[in-house]
C-alpha cells in the first residue's frame, strides 16, 4: 500500500510541479492527499487477521453445515472482507456467538466463512 501511496504522490508532484504561483496550494493539496491514503493503508491493515487454532474449516456460507472449501491455520493470515450474522458457534471459550467473516486465506488464496470464533 505504502508503494502505491507514494506513486500518486509522486504523480501529483510531477504534474504540479511546473506550475508556478500556487505552490502552497498545491503543497496543502499533496498534503492532504497523503494524509488520506495513509488513513486507507491503516484502515486496510486493521482489516487482516489469523486463524486462532489449526485446522478452521473455510466455508461456503456462514454455517457448519455448510460445504468446506479450504482449512486455515495460524500463520496464514487472513483479509476479512465483510461480517455477517449466521449459525450460532459455540467458541472454545464456551461463549455463543453468531458472527461469521468472509475471508480470504493469505497463504492458500482460499476464499470462505469462518466463525469469528476461531479469528
Amino acid at each position: 500500500m505504502h508503494t502505491i501511496r507514494n506513486a500518486v504522490v509522486a504523480g501529483l508532484v510531477a504534474l504540479v510541479l511546473p506550475m508556478n504561483g500556487v505552490a502552497s496550494g498545491v503543497a496543502h493539496f499533496v498534503f492532504e492527499v497523503c494524509q488520506k491514503l495513509g488513513e486507507l493503508s491503516h484502515a486496510a491493515a486493521e482489516r487482516a487477521g489469523d486463524f486462532r487454532v489449526p485446522g478452521v474449516n473455510l466455508r461456503a456460507t456462514p454455517s457448519t453445515s455448510s460445504v468446506v472449501l479450504g482449512v486455515g491455520n495460524p500463520g496464514d493470515r487472513v483479509r476479512l472482507n465483510r461480517r455477517a450474522v449466521g449459525e450460532q458457534v459455540t467458541c472454545p471459550t464456551g461463549a455463543p456467538d453468531s458472527t461469521w467473516w468472509q475471508v480470504v486465506d493469505r497463504r492458500t488464496r482460499v476464499a470462505g466463512w469462518v466463525s469469528a470464533c476461531y479469528l
